[in-house]
């Protein structure tokens, strides 16, 4: 049991503190104030080291009276008190107890007295902590069940009855949600174990809750942010810790995080949909779920089939970015195929590879610039995609047959 002694009076302070350690040798006077106002300062900064608070209740700047009331208002988990007094201080003793304190010591303090007290202290932390666990184990049931019911009903969600389940369980707007689907297989145990423990060992603040439902494993870590490192570092690692799931052969796929719990069952009907729609290879790799709404609204249209719905995705990929160094693998992550599949899938469903697409859609651009603005050669090849002028020149020349400028000035002429 861990102690720290108020009182104005140091005699006191030191005396009692000699006391204590020589009677209870596996006690611990960890620290000593002259007044409550100090001693609360410390248990804000301390509140998880402090079992019990053995106070003065008449002192300057903070009493022990005001020291309790304030404690049981400002902690989250106010220690135990027990207040010194004298024979002339019963009502003020009464005030304590009314307060919140455990018990009370007559100055001088009779050995057997505060014997009787520490006992009764230690047997209630005990009992406090044994509360406080089944508390926790049975909210932590809860919220995995508050979980399961989110991402798996087929009920409307009443938002406002949620919301007031969401304070019970001790969530709140300030949580952030991440959640990661796993392929199942047999040997599921110690791999789910490792990549857990990779991310609780740095992180331990982080909750977690794990379940399965038919092929899959589903893991979603939450946490306050406001108790938390930057929210990016820690999405970061769980994205790269992922990487032992690749490693054993399994699917992944990683949901963006959210603040709002209620986006997991959007997440959740997208991932089911893209499983049962899309064709995969048989290499394990990471899929990262992006523009949820998008990628949904696509494909519940019943007029799409997977394979046009992973090509129109993939053109709509290229046309908004063209003009970045775009690779066969951005775009294979943004539609969650394999870089083999949706190169072969090009070739089918349009009759060239994605390179060659995207190679036509970027000349298609620049001729339309070459046309239209007055903008220099290589400053055209920057717009739509290449680093340099010469590279520009010898794409636009392999499929207009042309240069660049010679395209422009014969177009001219023709005006």
């Amino acid at each position: 049991m861990k102690i720290i002694v108020v009182d104005d009076d140091k005699i006191i302070r030191i005396g009692l503190s000699k006391i204590i350690k020589r009677l209870f040798g596996e006690y611990e006077v960890i620290n000593e104030f002259q007044n409550g106002l100090m001693a609360l300062q410390y248990l804000k900064e301390n509140e998880e080291n402090v079992d019990l608070v053995i106070t003065d209740i008449k002192m300057p700047v903070m009493t022990g009276i005001e020291l309790i009331e304030r404690a049981k208002k400002e902690l989250s988990k106010p220690p135990l008190f027990v207040v010194l007094s004298g024979y002339d201080e019963f009502n003020y003793v009464r005030d304590t107890m009314k307060a919140g304190a455990l018990n009370y010591l007559l100055k001088p303090i009779k050995k057997d007295d505060l014997k009787n007290v520490m006992q009764e202290a230690e047997i209630k932390i005990k009992d406090n902590e044994k509360n406080h666990r089944l508390l926790n184990k049975s909210i932590e049931v809860l919220k995995k069940d508050f979980f399961k019911y989110i991402l798996f009903t087929n009920k409307d969600i009443n938002f406002k009855t949620n919301e007031l389940l969401l304070e019970n369980m001790q969530l709140n707007e300030e949580y952030i949600y991440k959640m990661i689907i796993v392929q199942r297989k047999e040997d599921n145990t110690n791999t789910l174990r490792g990549f857990i423990n990779s991310i609780l060992t740095e992180y331990n603040k982080i909750e977690y809750a794990v379940f399965n439902l038919e092929d899959s494993i589903y893991i979603i870590f939450y946490f306050d942010k406001n108790q938390c490192e930057s929210i990016d570092l820690i999405n970061g690692k769980i994205e790269s810790e992922t990487e032992i799931f690749v490693n054993n052969s399994r699917n992944v796929y990683i949901l963006r995080y959210t603040d709002k719990v209620w986006k997991l069952r959007e997440y959740y009907k997208l991932v089911k949909k893209l499983k049962e729609n899309m064709n995969y290879d048989n290499s394990s790799k990471k899929y990262f779920v992006k523009e949820s709404d998008k990628l949904l609204k696509t494909l519940n249209n019943e007029d799409n089939n997977p394979n046009a719905v992973a090509i129109n995705l993939a053109k709509q990929y290229i046309i908004n970015n063209f003009n970045r160094n775009i690779t066969l693998k951005d775009v294979a992550n943004e539609v969650l195929l394999s870089q083999n599949y949706l190169s072969e899938l090009f070739k089918k469903e349009i009759g060239e590879g994605f390179y060659d697409f995207l190679s036509s859609y970027r000349i298609k651009k620049a001729k339309e610039l070459l046309l239209t603005t007055n903008l220099k050669i290589y400053e055209i090849g920057q717009k739509v995609g290449y680093n340099d002028s010469i590279t520009f020149g010898r794409a636009f020349k392999k499929i207009v047959g042309t240069t660049p400028n010679n395209f422009r000035n014969n177009k001219e002429e023709e005006q």
